[in-house]
Formats: C-alpha cells, sequence, structure tokens
C-alpha cells in the first residue's frame, strides 16, 4: 500500500497575480505633428518622464519585496508573482503611499487540471 506522505499531488487552484505599471508618455509630449516645439518643452518632457520613472522603481522595489519577478512591455512594467494575492499587493502599494491609477492588478485562477 503507498504511503499517503510521500505522494505529491497537484494544487487544486493556483493564481497568478499580474500587476501592470503603465508607462504612457507625458501628456504635454503630445503636439499635432508640425507643431513648434522648443529645447526648454523637450527639457520639461524629460523632466517629468524621470520623475515617473523613478515612482515605477519605487513601486518595482516593494512588489520585488514580496517576490514578484518583471519583464518588460510596450510603455508599460510588468510584474508577475504566483504567491502574493491580488489583495496583498494593492495593500502594499497604497501603503506605500501610491494611487489605484498608478498600477492594474489581475488576479488570474487555474485549476490543477487545466483552466478554472
Amino acid at each position: 500500500m503507498p504511503s499517503l506522505h510521500n505522494h505529491q499531488t497537484t494544487p487544486v487552484v493556483t493564481h497568478l497575480t499580474r500587476v501592470c505599471l503603465n508607462l504612457p508618455p507625458a501628456e504635454d509630449w503630445h503636439k499635432a505633428k508640425g507643431a513648434p516645439l522648443t529645447p526648454d518643452q523637450v527639457r520639461q518632457t524629460g523632466k517629468l518622464m524621470q520623475a515617473r520613472m523613478a515612482r515605477a522603481a519605487a513601486m518595482m522595489e516593494v512588489m520585488a519585496a514580496l517576490g514578484f519577478d518583471f519583464e518588460s512591455g510596450k510603455n508599460a512594467i510588468l510584474c508577475y508573482s504566483n504567491t502574493t494575492e491580488a489583495y496583498e499587493i494593492k495593500r502594499a502599494l497604497r501603503q506605500a503611499g501610491f494611487q489605484d491609477r498608478e498600477f492594474q492588478i489581475v488576479l488570474e485562477y487555474t485549476r490543477g487540471w487545466g483552466m478554472l
């Protein structure tokens, strides 16, 4: 008779928490094609982008402490964890001073024998 202690089982349900940190271009950079542009406008946009990237990096530090992995996406940073639930990362980001509009959380569940 096989021992129950040595038998590995597939979890009934697993989850993947995905967080998307959108990095859209600076709002004032979207000028009409052919519109005049000055060096000072370009510098100002650079300052806005630098601040935005610093904020995204700070969010990544909060998530890294909770075991998230990161990938680059088009105009976004994609963050993944199969150990942290959505409510946990949302609470951690909000406690660190970030607003809901700065990130998007998706929680996906999978059955051990197929999609849920």
